[in-house]
């Protein structure tokens, strides 16, 4: 189905058009509809169509330009213009902007489908067309990008200016790197996203930086991950871009959006040090957190030292077997503070946390019952190593810390059950609504941290696995009524976004909600 993006000024026109053309029956669809020529090059952003039917004359901006405007956001999308006025310079005019057919108005329907035939035979024509040389395009960008090699990359360079229609940035130019993470329920960072999610992330974050008028080059990277070059001039507007992208995507997925920006560049040579450039920024996010916006230019470089920690050990060790857990979490947040304050390599930051931990631990080592339970923990090292940012690590350290005090004090084995039948009865009632773990510590008059160690110490699992547990065996029972909607479904289970409730729901039985209703009910 291809799509058509209608415009004319004259409202009975346009509604003509739009309700009462056979649209279907020529393998149209019609994606919009706009009554001036500036409303119509915003649709074009938005909806990017296939297709323009266009009025010559609109007032604000007449066809002529509109078309002119378009043809530069997308070279292949074919346009036919429509008008009352059979007059020369209108057809040498729509000539001139490479127009794919004239109709005259009042319009004749079999006139209409018989170019639109041709139209569609331009649009197959011009997306083959475009997909080989976006084909060759990406791959060759690629390769510049990671060429380390400066003969190469000056070969290359060449190469991509040869490409006709690939768009490229022209004089300065930034590059960006752009990366989407989320966190797992224990805090650390995610490796990886499910196929399906990670595509319509991808999608999005396409169709997003289309309507917001983004100017430059992106394509897809790593797995969650792209690259961008754009014009240096547009800096500041772009700057924007990038952070309604990341608000937009956000919203819409339960992701974070970290890009990092280089410094400028004039040759095209350069985009391999840009790039480099700009992912080193998106290394910063361990002190600033991921979701952010990282200027190269304004980044403070990290230092390679070892770090001592025998003074944090001694403060840790003597506030936990005082079973003094603030204290502890006190000595905690002082030790990623120094960390902070030195602006340490985030590899040298996790390994002194790791070691910390490690030598901590040893230091009770008696208070655990089975060191060596199967199969084996993770190492401290690996365990910070998934950790993204600085407050990831402090959140583990704290968890340490708070595990280590109840293992300490807890004589009596059932003196905790009733905090955790409390946050079991809490999860059990609220579920159906947003619900977080600040929001049961309250409640329990606990912090979080406290809490959540408790719970995850007493019944084997996290707090955030048993209410995600209790959304799905309630989505699985609701799924039972035929009345119901999936996105109902997941409104009434607690979440706000359906596809990550269709997310979690397969990951947690192995099938879509649709595809469990339609085997078990």
């Amino acid at each position: 189905m291809y799509s058509i993006l209608l415009a004319d000024d004259e409202i009975m026109e346009l509604e003509t058009l739009t309700e009462y053309v056979r649209w279907e029956s020529m393998g149209i669809r019609v994606a919009g509809a706009a009554k001036n020529g500036r409303e119509a090059l915003e649709l074009v952003r938005e909806l990017d169509p296939d297709i323009i039917l266009t009025d010559v004359r609109m007032p604000i901006m007449d066809g002529l330009e509109f078309a002119k405007r378009a043809k530069q956001l997308s070279q292949r999308v074919k346009i036919v213009f429509l008008s009352g006025h059979d007059e020369f310079q209108y057809i040498k005019a729509a000539l001139s902007v490479e127009a794919s057919g004239y109709l005259l108005k009042p319009l004749d329907l079999e006139e209409l489908a018989q170019l639109m035939e041709k139209v569609k035979a331009k649009v197959e024509e011009a997306k083959l067309a475009e997909g080989s040389r976006e084909v060759v395009g990406e791959k060759l960008l690629r390769r510049l990008l990671i060429e380390e090699s400066g003969e190469k990359r000056t070969e290359l360079a060449a190469s991509l200016r040869t490409v006709a229609g690939f768009a490229l940035p022209r004089g300065s130019f930034r590059a960006a790197y752009v990366l989407v993470s989320r966190s797992r329920r224990d805090g650390s960072r995610s490796d990886g996203m499910p196929a399906p999610l990670e595509r319509s992330i991808a999608d999005a974050v396409h169709a997003r930086l289309r309507a917001l008028g983004y100017g430059g080059r992106l394509i897809d990277w790593e797995s969650g991950s792209f690259a961008a070059l754009y014009p240096a001039s547009e800096a500041d507007d772009t700057r924007e871009v990038w952070q309604r992208l990341r608000g937009l995507i956000e919203d819409d997925f339960p992701v974070s959006l970290t890009v990092g920006i280089s410094r400028a560049g004039d040759r095209l040579e350069e985009a391999h040090g840009l790039f480099r450039e700009a992912k080193a920024a998106v290394g910063h996010a361990f002190y600033r957190g991921h979701g952010t916006l990282l200027e190269a230019e304004e980044l403070r470089p990290t230092v390679s030292e070892e770090i001592g920690i025998d003074a944090s050990r001694a403060a840790l060790c003597k506030a936990i077997g005082r079973l003094d857990a603030e204290a502890a979490e006190a000595e905690a947040a002082a030790f990623l503070e120094r960390l902070r304050e030195r602006h340490a390599h985030p590899n040298l930051a996790r390994l002194a946390a790791a070691r910390l931990v490690d030598s901590v631990e040893r230091h009770f080592r008696a208070v655990h019952k089975e060191p060596q339970a199967s199969p084996p923990f993770d190492s401290d090292e690996e365990i910070m190593n998934r950790r993204a940012t600085l407050d990831e690590i402090g959140e583990y350290l704290v968890h340490v810390c708070q595990s280590l005090v109840i293992a300490l004090s807890d004589k009596d084995k059932d003196r905790h059950q009733p905090i955790v039948r409390h946050v079991q009865d809490i999860i059990d009632r609220s579920y159906s609504k947003p619900l977080t773990v600040d929001d049961i510590a309250k409640e329990v008059y606990l912090s979080p941290n406290y809490v959540r160690t408790i719970f995850k110490e007493k019944t084997g699992r996290t707090i955030l696995e048993a209410i995600t547990e209790k959304r799905m065996d309630r989505a699985v029972r609701l799924l039972a009524d035929p009345s119901l909607k999936v996105h109902d479904i997941a409104a009434s289970v607690g979440y706000e976004n359906v596809s990550y409730f269709c997310s979690v729901f397969h990951k947690h039985t192995g099938l879509t909600p649709n595809q469990y209703r339609k085997q078990h009910y």
